[in-house]
């Protein structure tokens, strides 16, 4: 199938916008350096650009002669605008955000354990746009980050937290708002947002883990991830443990003994929450409530606590254990609610790896995440995927 010369020429636009995002300040001349394009050509993207208003002209400043100044293209924060919005099973944040993905606006809900996602979310919109009149000509599009799981439409989310749930997500948005509206699981758009813009830009080696209500795992190697496939994670809920301590038997008594084990059953906080329980009954009603019990307890070095914390390490090493010695992947990337005791956490893991590693000649290194959970600028990455290859431009840029 041919690309029509149009499809070619948004995509283009995409390119010339991704350069003027990633420099922030940047010539018409170095565009056309770092692009191949001819300098006409850019003349001609960028004033398509500058008259659709996602890009202005500024005055370079401190200039070192005194001729003319010198002037550069940024991207315009004064039009455009587009929502982001994560969904937890206990939190559901939303924001306004500037084209450059800077928060104009923010508001987060807190979700009951019993929550009926198609009616918080509507009031939840409804409470957010009440407050925060949006011009509807100016939003330029929807993403939303879904922290549980999508079936193959990307439409209806089938697990939120360790609730099964059969919600048609797009169906509820399109209610409210008819914009572009672009739906992902969180991991996947943290690995993108991770793996490209943030902080391990630079590296090609990388095993990413994500703990929470699940366990997800993916692995960048040689710059690309492992996964190909529309789902990049790497399916270790069965992986079965060994038996660390009794608390493996503790956190498992009422499973079968193929379940008992499974790593999903030993470590996920609907798991941790069985040990909270037996060593602190009565503690806590919810579960995100219990998690952050137990972090202060760990901080407090409460014995108990520390049980817990071991049998922590002790699972989460031993998955690492094995994917460092499959891929010789120094660099760890984990994204918890856990990090609040992130020091007494990785100071463990990596004794119990150093201990353990056949691997001569390894220096692993546990980084956390430079984004929060639910900042904003998660989600945004799927807006600015579809920017750069001309997907969204093309809804505001008739050629």
């Amino acid at each position: 199938m041919k690309t029509a010369s149009n499809d070619y020429k948004y995509q283009n636009l995409g390119q010339v916008y991704q350069l003027i995002e990633q420099f922030e300040l940047i010539s018409r001349t170095d565009i056309a350096k770092l692009s191949g394009y001819a300098p006409a050509s850019i003349t001609g993207l960028t004033k398509i650009l500058i008259d659709n208003r996602l890009i202005l002209e500024r005055t370079a400043q401190n200039l070192p002669s005194r001729g003319r100044p010198a002037v550069g293209l940024s991207l315009s924060p004064f039009h455009w605008n587009y929502l982001c919005i994560t969904i937890s099973s206990t939190t559901l944040s939303i924001f306004l955000c500037e084209l450059s993905g800077k928060p104009i606006y923010q508001a987060k809900y807190p979700l009951s354990d019993d929550l009926i996602i198609d009616k918080a979310l509507l009031n939840a919109l409804d409470d957010f746009l009440g407050n925060h009149p949006i011009d509807n000509e100016r939003l330029f599009a929807v993403s939303v980050s879904v922290v549980g799981k999508l079936d193959k439409t990307k439409n209806i989310v089938t697990q939120l937290g360790s609730k099964a749930l059969h919600c048609n997500l797009r169906n509820i948005l399109e209610k409210r708002l008819n914009k572009p509206i672009l739906i992902n699981e969180h991991f996947q758009l943290w690995l993108l947002a991770e793996s490209t813009l943030g902080s391990l830009i630079s590296h090609d080696d990388v095993i990413f883990l994500q703990l929470d209500d699940e366990i997800n795992l993916s692995v960048l190697l040689r710059g690309e991830l492992l996964h190909k496939n529309e789902y990049k994670r790497m399916n270790v809920d069965r992986m079965v443990m060994p038996k660390f301590s009794e608390l493996s038997d503790i956190v498992g008594q009422d499973l079968s003994d193929i379940e008992r084990y499974q790593l999903v059953n030993q470590i996920t906080f609907s798991a941790l929450a069985k040990l909270i329980d037996h060593y602190y009954p009565d503690n806590h009603n919810t579960l995100q409530a219990k998690i952050d019990s137990l972090c202060q307890a760990i901080l407090e070095e409460d014995p108990s606590a520390l049980l817990i914390l071991e049998h922590i390490c002790d699972n989460l090493s031993y998955v690492l254990l094995n994917l460092i010695s499959i891929f010789s992947t120094e660099k760890i990337m984990l994204c918890s609610p856990l990090l609040s005791i992130k020091n007494m956490l990785f100071a463990k893991i990596e004794q119990k790896i150093t201990a353990n590693l056949r691997q001569d000649g390894l220096n692993i290194d546990l980084v956390t995440s430079q984004y929060e959970w639910d900042s904003p600028e998660i989600p945004s990455v799927a807006i600015k995927y579809e920017i750069y290859n001309g997907n969204l431009i093309q809804n505001i840029i008739q050629l």
